[in-house]
């Protein structure tokens, strides 16, 4: 089947995967995972070998973009008020859950190799389905920072632990020497090449951004260097999610509030990319895998072990770094999810071990089973515990902009109900008080059943002081202007203003679905929910 139709198709299946999940309030990204189980080998066989591989620079420039995003939110002033816990929780949780496994592992196989190997791709954590469920539900806190900050720094350390455990475990195979070139000096010269590479995309960002005024020709700049950075980590087999990060981090702390901007348009273009990623992930889930009592018993104690290590490691760094109540209690549940970089790591030690014999090919076989099998799981039960973390913690929510308040919260819900409303019948004298004790300087007039009629402003009033004994002979159907805008009370704050911009009004009246005025809105009641919202989401922030 073409490829361009499957990518379309699996865009909007995804799409509407996801606002299913979403209405029962599941992660969208468990929608999308399962969607692509469903056409991928284990089911229907709709997104096979060929085609998934056909989408890998998809999926690769996909990885770089969310990699980008992660790293411009790790400010240096985050890790100055957070350093010491983001670094004692990320070591205690990644080294516990890489003993866990390790040991329990070890103790069923009766192989220290095959459970070195296993400890190693469980230390690491997942951030593309983390990040898109933080993102999701816009949260925003102590607990997402220290999980943005966690999730963006584990895949330094689990390149590490994979250097050293890959090199001894295939010197166990073939009962050679360890050499700490390989095993310790080349995952962190990998490390210090990303971020070489992450910085000259950004030093070629910072020359070339001051000469666009057009956003979308930046935008296009720097997606084209995230681009050309995750082609070159490909080809020189460096981690292109390290080294987009950097790209990230460095724009971050140099322009921060440029690259606020620039990273929150792309966050909004790329979701049909972000969908596409995790039906492709979905698709090379393979569910006969837990068939295998063996594997199965294999995966039940990874899960276990890898489970335990990441709660408890992240609860024990954090009451040594003496982090915030909430970060202690939920940050170990939020880290469970495991894909990408575990399989790439996976794939990786299943090739070198391939190449030392019959033994090395049967242990590189299995890691990629386990790995696949457990990855199956947490891809499915750890979107919802980072939900449920950020909800516990109350941070749900809180990253929310001027543009989702007002396309979330009802013209009704702030609309001034006190608001001095006009009967037609109403005489001058009454009228003139109703001026001189609101701070408003016009009103809707409404008829009898209470719809509008017109409105009465400053110069009704001028005009009708010029006639003698007016204030007891004029009614406000005899001075009130033609007026017929109006706003419904379920409009949004969207709608409402961008109305009030069109047809250049001050205020319009808010009326119930009988078309009677309940309210009036006005840019003076939008400017103060607006600035008051934001400063109570700051202020909880701080």
């Amino acid at each position: 089947m073409n490829t361009l139709f499957l990518i379309g198709a699996a865009i909007f299946l995804g799409t509407m995967s996801g606002r299913v999940f979403r209405h029962f309030k599941i992660p969208q990204v468990v929608g999308y995972i399962l969607l692509g189980l469903l056409l991928g080998k284990s089911f229907l066989h709709i997104f096979d070998a060929g085609v998934v591989q056909s989408l890998t620079p998809l999926v690769n420039f996909t990885l770089g973009i969310i990699g980008c995003i992660i790293g411009s939110e790790l400010k240096g002033s985050v890790f100055k008020k957070y350093g010491k816990s983001i670094y004692t929780m990320l070591i205690a949780e990644g080294m516990l859950a890489f003993i866990f496994v390790t040991v329990f592992v070890t103790l069923l196989t009766k192989k220290l190799y095959l459970g070195l190997i296993l400890g190693a791709i469980a230390s690491g954590t997942d951030p593309a389905s983390t990040v898109n469920v933080l993102w999701e539900y816009k949260a925003k806190g102590p607990l997402t920072r220290t999980l943005t900050a966690i999730i963006a720094l584990d895949d330094g350390l689990a390149l590490i632990l994979y250097g050293l455990v890959s090199v001894f475990s295939k010197t166990m195979i073939l009962q050679q020497s360890f050499s700490w070139w390989k095993g310790v000096g080349v995952p962190i010269l990998e490390i210090f090449e990303c971020i070489g590479l992450g910085l000259i995309g950004a030093l070629l960002v910072l020359g070339i951004y001051k000469h666009l005024k057009e956003e979308g020709l930046v935008i296009s700049v720097i997606l084209s260097i995230v681009a050309a950075g995750v082609g070159l980590s490909v080809y020189l087999h460096l981690d292109l999610i390290l080294s987009s990060m950097a790209f990230g981090m460095a724009l971050g702390n140099i322009l921060p509030k440029f690259s606020e901007k620039i990273f929150g348009k792309i966050k909004e273009m790329t979701t049909p990319l972000y969908i596409l990623f995790f039906v492709a992930i979905g698709a090379q889930l393979d569910i006969s895998t837990f068939l295998n009592m063996a594997i199965l018993s294999l995966v039940g104690v990874y899960l276990l072990a890898r489970s335990a290590g990441k709660i408890l490691g992240a609860t024990f760094g954090a009451l040594i770094a003496k982090a915030q109540k909430q970060v202690t209690k939920y940050t170990g549940f939020a880290l469970f999810t495991q894909g990408g970089v575990a399989m790439g790591l996976a794939l990786s030690i299943s090739h070198n071990l391939g190449q030392t014999g019959p033994e090395g090919q049967k242990v590189g076989l299995l890691i990629i089973n386990i790995v696949a099998a457990t990855t199956f799981v947490v891809q499915i039960v750890g979107p919802p515990l980072v939900k449920w973390s950020i909800v516990k913690a109350g941070e749900e929510g809180k990253s929310v902009t001027e543009e989702d308040l007002i396309h979330t919260v009802k013209a009704g819900e702030i609309m001034d109900k006190s608001y001095p409303i006009i009967q037609s019948t109403t005489h001058l004298k009454m009228i003139l008080e109703i001026f001189s004790s609101s701070p408003y300087t016009q009103y809707p007039v409404v008829d009898k059943d209470g719809h509008l009629a017109g409105v009465v402003n400053i110069d009704s009033i001028k005009n009708s002081l010029f006639l003698d004994g007016s204030e007891e002979l004029l009614l406000a159907e005899d001075i009130k202007y033609s007026f017929e805008h109006t706003i419904s009370d379920q409009a949004t704050l969207f709608e409402a203003k961008n109305y009030m911009d069109q047809h250049r009004l001050g205020f319009i009246p808010v009326v119930d679905n009988q078309g009677k005025i309940v309210g009036c809105f006005d840019r003076r009641i939008y400017q103060k929910f607006v600035s008051t919202q934001l400063l109570k989401m700051q202020h909880a922030e701080g």
